[in-house]
């Protein structure tokens, strides 16, 4: 790694629901892209993300198969030349879509992206794409350069959390399913992902995986019908910085509106990391 690209901050920008762009060290990396109005049968809510979100990427991690987590829509839309790194069973559906370098990778592999390591970590969610789909299962990453970024994808508390990483500078923790749902105990609520700083002990959280994606219908009809939506599923990072302010006070709490971005000095020498 060279000291001028070490030297540059961690840029975080939150484009909604799963989808996150990392920019470290010289390397653009976006996750689990959802980057068009309709995603299946679930409606965007608000403007759609800032194009220059999905240019000139890297790699692009896909935690799992779920559709609002791997869309082809949103993925033709991405340059080919990125390299695409997923679960197991992931390339059956990338490949199609027209990207050249496909990893499937488990859970506790490293890999290199520039000057960047990625590793595949453990996330505790449901393992198929479709009902009949074979199952695969779901992935965590962490992101490591100049600052450690812990992305969970879609998960539930699973045992050995506290071990996925013995510091990381920025978690970026789902707290809710899409729309207003309850997790159902494949996912992580605002209380359960406050919970999960206690064991991550990271420097900064950023609740994501809330505000983007809802099911239309007569509860959400018109543009009034929506913005009380938004305005309900909005609560959902307040109670996760108030849940953690009790559990783990010690973690600096971000709350990121869908296309809002943290910047993230790298460490000293000493270890020490400056917001």
């Amino acid at each position: 790694m060279t000291t001028e690209k070490a030297s540059q901050p961690t840029r975080v920008t939150y484009v909604g629901h799963g989808t996150v762009l990392i920019e470290m060290d010289g390397v653009r990396i976006l996750t689990d892209p959802s980057l068009k109005r309709w995603t299946g049968a679930l409606r965007r809510y608000g403007p759609l993300p800032d194009p220059g979100v999905r240019h000139h990427l890297d790699a692009v991690l896909i935690s799992h198969l779920h559709i609002d987590h791997l869309d082809t829509a949103s993925l033709k839309m991405l340059p080919k030349s990125a390299v695409v790194i997923g679960p197991p069973l992931v390339g059956r559906t990338v490949h199609r879509v027209g990207f050249r370098t496909v990893i499937e990778t488990r859970r506790d592999t490293l890999l290199h992206v520039g000057d960047v390591d990625v590793m595949a970590v453990h996330a505790s969610h449901t393992r198929r794409r479709w009902v009949l789909s074979p199952p695969t299962e779901p992935l965590g990453f962490i992101i490591q350069g100049s600052s450690t970024v812990y992305f969970a994808g879609d998960t539930a508390l699973f045992d050995g959390m506290e071990d996925l990483h013995e510091r990381i500078d920025v978690a970026l923790l789902p707290i809710e399913t899409w729309g207003v749902r309850p997790p159902e105990g494949r996912h992580m609520s605002p209380r359960s992902a406050a919970g999960a700083l206690a064991l991550l002990r990271p420097r900064i959280a950023v609740p994501i995986h809330w505000g983007t994606l809802y099911l239309p219908g007569s509860a959400y009809a018109g543009k009034q019908a929506t913005y009380a939506w938004f305005q309900k599923t909005r609560k959902r990072p307040e109670a996760f910085a108030a849940s953690a302010a009790e559990k783990a006070p010690e973690v600096e709490v971000k709350l990121l509106d869908p296309g809002e971005s943290l910047t993230v000095e790298p460490r000293d020498e000493g270890g020490r990391h400056d917001a």
